[in-house]
């Protein structure tokens, strides 16, 4: 394929992954081969939606080494693994998508019992064993998995997402849409998925020596951080208000009730550990649940969510975008807890890994964050 239609595809592909929500923000990546040695893929850490020609990055297929100023997706060895061992496959996609990410936890191959999904698929989606983000023995699972599953069109990593294989964009997209609809499927038989989510209950922003918090129905209320009196009996707005006043790295607020969130901070314990990187990247080493509204702030230390005492999470950040991808981290860990827990496969990420990739992420995106 000729190079720049191949770099216009994958930005086209990456801003319709968005759009569906089978990618959100710069989780995952996109790529397509262009010769029988080189493909073009998605950058480092930078956003679909404005993506250029110019940040599609060329990569070599056996080597994976690349020209200029602009890094390639952490990930290209997982791309050039499926290259090398698929001469049909043209295009790749390595999503986060929600029901791969829950199926990734539970340490076992899905077989594809629906024929309909299982022409597009394969009999067996294999599960590549665990490596975390950007290693060589990611790249090593994925490629073990492709290799010996040859005809599976996609390949599930475990407690991470999806990789999946087409001859070309729109075939790729199919499977990464009929994979979503299969694990589902699958899920569905143990563990009853609730997909009408309960709205955000609240989120608040800092504005200098003040906050906005927004109700679920669209309301808006202003308070003073520093005055406990000017709260007007709002009783959510001390929360709000203390995590403000003890954090001032935080300047953003999602509190969220999702049915899984719910049902998760009530059967966890103590605390909810990481089944998924992302949760681990993002969210930190655990999310603990609040024993009574003076433990919230103590429970947030070194932290950036707590379960409280009704069941909500609060999920904070430097800005609104970060905290609402920690919510939706949390809120996808919490769904994965409890289906891992209704196939009993719970089986968490290691605490060495999780305060590894978690050190990791926060000084990799701080330094994105400031060019």
């Amino acid at each position: 394929m000729d190079i720049m239609e191949a770099k216009l595809a994958v930005i086209e592909a990456g801003k319709k992954l968005v759009e569906t929500g089978l990618i959100a923000r710069t989780w995952g990546n996109v790529s397509c081969r262009i010769s029988d040695t080189e493909f073009v893929i998605t950058p480092s850490g930078r956003s679909y939606e404005d993506l250029t020609p110019d940040e599609i990055v060329t990569v070599s297929i056996e080597d994976l080494s690349y020209s200029g100023d602009v890094k390639p997706s952490s990930e290209k060895g997982v791309h050039a693994s499926a290259y090398k061992l698929r001469p049909d496959c043209n295009f790749v996609i390595h999503t986060h998508q929600l029901n791969a990410s829950v199926v990734s936890v539970m340490g076992k191959d899905m077989y594809v019992s629906n024929a309909a999904y299982a022409r597009v698929l394969g009999d067996v989606v294999p599960l590549a064993s665990y490596g975390m983000p950007s290693t060589k023995k990611l790249k090593k699972g994925v490629y073990s998995a492709i290799e010996q599953y040859s005809q599976s069109k996609a390949v599930i990593m475990s407690n991470h997402g999806a990789v999946c294989m087409g001859k070309d964009s729109e075939e790729a997209f199919f499977i990464a849409q009929t994979l979503e609809d299969a694990c589902f499927e699958h899920l569905s038989t143990k563990y009853d998925i609730v997909t009408d989510n309960k709205p955000i209950c609240y989120s608040s922003i800092r504005a200098g020596s003040n906050f906005i918090l927004k109700g679920d129905d669209g309301s808006e209320y202003g308070f003073l951080i520093s005055k406990r009196a000017d709260l007007n009996g709002v009783a959510v707005a001390t929360v709000h208000r203390d995590v403000y006043m003890a954090r001032k790295d935080i300047n953003a607020i999602v509190q969220s009730g999702t049915p899984d969130i719910l049902g998760a901070s009530k059967k966890c314990g103590k605390k909810l550990r990481p089944l998924l990187d992302d949760f681990a990247q993002i969210a930190g080493t655990t999310v603990r649940v609040a024993k009574n509204s003076s433990d919230i702030v103590k429970s947030l230390k070194g932290r950036n969510a707590v379960f409280m005492p009704d069941g909500t999470a609060l999920c904070c950040g430097p800005d609104e975008d970060d905290a609402k991808a920690v919510e939706m981290v949390v809120d996808k860990n919490c769904k994965a807890y409890l289906a891992a827990d209704a196939f009993d496969a719970v089986k968490y990420i290691s605490r060495f890994d999780s305060v590894l990739m978690h050190t990791i992420y926060k000084l990799k995106y701080s330094k994105q964050k400031n060019k």
